[in-house]
């Protein structure tokens, strides 16, 4: 499960599959969480990446570009902004006039930076915020650790909030360990990502398991001896 939305769903399992897992059909994103939120037949302002073009088509929904300057007059049902590097002043306009004409504002998830090999970078919470305020409206927020995807998956997993036995592994309390709790199951807080071993000592949520990477807390869960 993934809040990074511009891939798509294909794009998604192939960086799983290049680690060596198999994927095909197994991955969530928050482009899909995002989907959910629409209705087909409903016209979408696509203020993001493939993956949520995807995403919205595979929902019977009309994905439109804010970059298309022959956008009919016709009214706008929603606005999904996720990340994707074209974000720029007329994209800004288009989103924020469909909002004061009526459409409500979806993101993928609000993380304000984007971590890279050079550094952080401006995440989708950033664009989202600047369409928020443009469109002086607030947004619902799909991904992790959000109350859309959550659902999203445990309709995908057939199984109910709180069943025992479950667990979200994630290398970021703020989303992964909230959604845990959003999801009733337990923590498991892997240390190879962005969250150090002296941070795990006072992170929030508690987490449940700490391990230095995946490998180490599929050890730790299915054999704690």
């Amino acid at each position: 499960m993934t809040n990074f939305s511009a891939l798509t769903k294909r794009q998604a399992e192939m960086k799983l599959e290049a680690c060596g897992i198999e994927a095909k059909d197994r991955v969530l994103t928050s482009a899909m969480a995002a989907a959910s939120l629409v209705e087909a037949g409903e016209r979408v302002l696509v203020c993001a990446g493939d993956g949520v073009v995807e995403a919205v088509e595979q929902r019977g929904a009309l994905p439109l570009n804010p970059s298309d300057e022959t956008i009919s007059k016709e009214p706008i049902d929603a606005v999904i902004v996720g990340f994707h590097r074209e974000f720029d002043f007329d994209r800004l306009a288009v989103s924020a006039q469909a909002i004061h004409n009526g459409a409500r504002l979806i993101s993928t998830n609000n993380d304000p930076t984007y971590p890279t090999p050079q550094g952080l970078l401006p995440g989708n919470g950033s664009l989202t915020a600047a369409i928020a305020a443009a469109g002086k409206t607030e947004a619902t927020v799909a991904g992790k650790p959000h109350k859309p995807i959550a659902d999203l998956a445990l309709r995908w997993l057939n199984i109910e909030r709180g069943s025992s036995g479950n667990i979200v592994v994630g290398d970021l309390p703020a989303t992964d360990g909230l959604l845990a709790a959003e999801l009733g199951f337990d923590f498991g807080l892997v240390l190879s990502g962005v969250t150090s071993p002296e941070e795990a000592t006072r992170c929030q949520p508690v987490p449940n398991f700490v391990a230095d990477d995946l490998q180490s807390m599929a050890g730790l869960i299915l054999d704690p001896k």
